[in-house]
Formats: structure tokens, sequence, C-alpha cells
């Protein structure tokens, strides 16, 4: 659970504390969701195997008989 999912003190002197957690989270967030799109994006876009797709495709067959 990160800085971001838990709930904010009552402490109005915390709150600046939490906000600069919170940027911190944001900042992860987005260098983690760039880095993957970097390393993963061509991956993910590479066509199916075609004896995957056959597979899958017998399988589902097997399963409404």
């Amino acid at each position: 659970m990160g800085k971001t999912d838990q709930k904010r003190p009552s402490n109005p002197a915390m709150a600046e504390t939490d906000e600069e957690g919170e940027a911190v989270d944001n900042a992860f967030d987005l260098w983690l969701r760039r880095g993957l799109h970097q390393l993963y994006d061509t991956v993910a876009k590479e066509p199916i195997p075609e004896d995957l797709l056959r597979m899958i495709e017998d399988d589902r067959k097997s399963q409404q008989q």
C-alpha cells in the first residue's frame, strides 16, 4: 500500500509532508509506467503465433462439447 492509499493525518502540520510524499509517489508511478512501456510495448505488439491461436480455439471447442 503506497502513501497515496493511506488516510491523511488529522494534523494540518503533517499535510505538507503528505503532499510531498504524494508527489514522490506520482513521480515514481510515472517513471515506472514509462519504463514498463519502453520495455514491453514491442513485445505486446507482436502477433500471436498461429500455433497458440489454434490451441486456444481447440480448447474452446472442447469446453463447449
